[in-house]
């Protein structure tokens, strides 16, 4: 399997190698550098392959 990405709209893209760890990393960026809560089903919803 190919890692997994997520792009966020400030321009940062998170990687990983599983859906779970990309997931966990844009929840982690969207805490630390946001301020928000992403919720699991919204960071799925963006994930694509690498």
């Amino acid at each position: 399997m190919e890692g997994r990405i997520i792009e966020c709209p400030c321009g940062a893209v998170l990687r990983g190698g599983t859906t779970d760890e990309v997931v966990a990393a844009a929840q982690a960026h969207a805490r630390t550098v946001h301020d928000m809560d992403l919720t699991r089903d919204q960071a799925e919803a963006m994930v694509r392959p690498a």
